[in-house]
């Protein structure tokens, strides 16, 4: 009788002696998850655990030995890069950073100091991580454009009835009037250097009369309406005139009037012009002589009682004491005791200045302002 097993059709012929031969077959290792540190960390308890592995004494030893020395020698590498290279760095990522604060604060002061973009630089600056990244933050260029912005409109707000602004200098102290374009060429011909030491506000002047010498009066060649500067000067022992300041101390006036001295009306003048015919021994003399004597104010005070025509006497002299300073230039010879009364419009902050000292101020003309023989004068020197 077969006792055979019947095969089970659910597997196939030979499934089981595969079975057995995998059974036979070495079976895998599993895979070692741990890291890199693990596995360190592991081999290193192994060393240290005298109840998990069996080392000697001296070799315990000499293991903690290597491990003290690494340690050693990774705290003095990391001790000589702060000292010897992050230390050093970061003193000069720091005096960098201060010196780019102080050109920000310095540029944005003032109106500007709470500007936006102020305290956006501001902030750039403090969190650059280099000392290449901070050079190069451009505090200039948007600090110029800000002060441009601000001047112009500062200037429309601040016109007088006669369109002029006043333009004050922080940094010197001097007050200088001008006209609305002027003041505009100089906010559009500056860049922030200069203009965070200028504000602008609407002229409060007053005339005042001041008497002076002739060479206080720019040598009597000032006129109506020149635009001076006033330099103080002060007097030495030996009666020299010497300047205490590089910089003028009102910049702008404009001079309202002028009158010179009586005595320079006064004119009493003679032409003469001789001639000697002589034939044989007859001579013939002959003289040609034209007098005149006249003194200007009295002419004036004649032609106003109507003993002449009043515009035809102002016209013939007007402008008389310039004509004749003029004239005295030309010929290198003049009136050099000569006393002025001039009427100056200034700032009314500086009158008292003015006033305090006049015995030692002296009224420049700027070569910006210059009259025309001055200009005449000056292209001709320099004429190609």
């Amino acid at each position: 009788m077969n006792n055979k097993k019947p095969r089970d059709p659910l597997y196939p012929e030979g499934f089981e002696k595969i079975n057995k031969q995998k059974e036979t077959l070495p079976k895998p290792k599993p895979k070692d998850d741990l890291s890199l540190l693990k596995r360190f960390n592991r081999k290193l308890g192994v060393y240290l655990s005298p109840s998990t592995t069996d080392i000697t004494e001296n070799e315990k030893k000499r293991k903690i030995g290597i491990i003290i020395t690494l340690m050693i020698l990774f705290t003095l590498i990391i001790s000589s890069y702060y000292f010897i290279v992050y230390e050093p760095f970061q003193k000069e990522l720091s005096l960098e950073k201060t010196t780019k604060l102080n050109e920000l604060h310095e540029l944005y002061s003032g109106a500007l100091t709470t500007s936006p973009n102020a305290m956006m630089l501001e902030n750039k600056i403090k969190d650059g991580k280099s000392i290449e990244e901070v050079e190069m933050i451009n505090v200039l260029t948007p600090a110029t454009k800000d002060w441009k912005s601000y001047h112009s409109k500062s200037i429309h707000t601040n016109l007088d009835k006669y369109n002029r602004t006043m333009a004050v200098y922080s940094n010197e102290s001097k007050n200088i009037i001008m006209s609305e374009s002027e003041a505009m060429k100089i906010v559009n011909g500056n860049d922030a250097k200069i203009l965070s030491k200028i504000h602008f506000e609407k002229p409060n002047t007053v005339s005042v009369p001041i008497l002076i010498s002739r060479l206080q009066a720019g040598a009597g060649l000032i006129n109506v309406g020149s635009i001076v500067d006033i330099y103080t000067n002060l007097n030495d022992t030996d009666g020299n005139f010497t300047s205490n300041k590089t910089n003028p101390d009102i910049s702008g006036c404009t001079v309202l009037s002028i009158m010179r001295y009586e005595e320079s009306g006064e004119v009493d003048s003679q032409y003469s012009k001789s001639n000697m015919i002589v034939k044989g021994n007859n001579s013939n003399p002959q003289e040609n002589t034209k007098k005149f004597s006249s003194n200007v104010l009295e002419i004036i005070k004649g032609s106003i009682m109507k003993g002449y025509s009043e515009d035809e006497t102002f016209e013939m002299l007007k402008n008389y004491g310039v004509k004749l300073s003029n004239y005295e230039r030309q010929i290198n010879l003049g009136d050099l005791d000569a006393q002025y009364m001039i009427l100056i419009e200034t700032p009314q902050d500086k009158v008292n200045y003015v006033l305090n000292n006049m015995e030692n101020i002296v009224l420049t003309i700027p070569t910006t302002n210059a009259p025309d023989w001055m200009i005449n004068e000056i292209s001709s020197t320099y004429k190609n």
